[in-house]
């Protein structure tokens, strides 16, 4: 929940990043479902996507339609993140598609848009009478970009923001913002006893490898993600976050703040 005084009626959202689907990604698939059932249960009318929603382009068709049956009646925005935007080993037995080559953003988006799950890449929207600005992959780099911090100086009150990386939320000016919500760091994905992650793929310093967190002066929220590149996980299970923004009287304190803040999960062993 985030309680935020300048909020005028509560909002409900799903949100889940790194998917990392392919066409027959059956436990994800499933894991997704039970994510969407749960936040149509209880009232989420939303599904927001942070980044990483497949990883090979020539599987989007069959892989769009299998998610949008997978969050059934919520309506469903996305930001890409680098698995869309960069290139990657596709791997084939056929010797002409083997190595490297870039994602088709467009193609991503035109299959994407036809079974209704929209990209929102350096656009404001209307959520629910609520602002959402959506934050591309910017690459390997700090900061939104000069595009993100003029979208939100122009909308009607503080926003949402969905963005892939962590990273991409420094810069962003904290009083535009309401929550931030992220995904990218897989929580860690692989966590050692008395090491912790061994390795984190962003460039700012996180207070923790996941959960909820202030980066820059903003609030934020880092997901887990529901799936993975590769199926190993360790110390990090997959999540689904259900997201209130509600109002109430009292000031805004961090997003640290327990009291104030709780975000309900979801963990999703299966």
């Amino acid at each position: 929940m985030r309680i935020d005084p300048r909020v005028e009626r509560p909002r409900r959202f799903l949100v889940l990043s790194d998917a990392h689907l392919r066409a027959l990604s059956h436990r994800t698939y499933r894991r997704i479902a039970r994510a969407a059932r749960w936040a149509a249960a209880n009232g989420a009318t939303h599904a927001l996507l942070a980044g990483d929603l497949l990883d090979d382009d020539r599987e989007v068709e069959v892989v769009a339609e299998r998610l949008r049956h997978a969050l059934g009646r919520l309506a469903a925005l996305y930001v890409s993140g680098n698995h869309e935007s960069a290139r990657y080993h596709r791997w084939s037995i056929l010797p002409a598609e083997r190595g490297v080559a870039r994602n088709d953003v467009a193609r991503i988006e035109r299959a994407m848009a036809a079974h209704g799950i929209a990209r929102i890449d350096d656009r404001m929207v209307d959520l629910d009478g609520l602002p959402l600005l959506g934050v591309g992959w910017r690459g390997w780099r700090l900061g939104p970009g000069p595009l993100a911090p003029r979208r939100l100086a122009e909308a009607a009150g503080p926003a949402l923001v969905l963005a892939h990386s962590p990273d991409h939320v420094v810069g962003l000016p904290p009083q535009r913002v309401l929550l931030a919500l992220c995904g990218h760091t897989h929580g860690g994905q692989v966590r050692l006893p008395g090491v912790g992650a061994p390795w984190m793929p962003v460039r700012s310093r996180l207070p923790r490898v996941a959960g909820a967190m202030t980066i820059a002066g903003v609030p934020t929220y880092v997901g887990r993600g529901i799936g993975a590149t590769i199926p190993i996980r360790l110390g990090s299970v997959p999540e689904a976050i259900l997201v209130d923004v509600r109002a109430d009287e009292r000031d805004r304190v961090p997003i640290d703040t327990t009291s104030l803040v709780t975000l309900r999960t979801a963990r999703q062993r299966r």
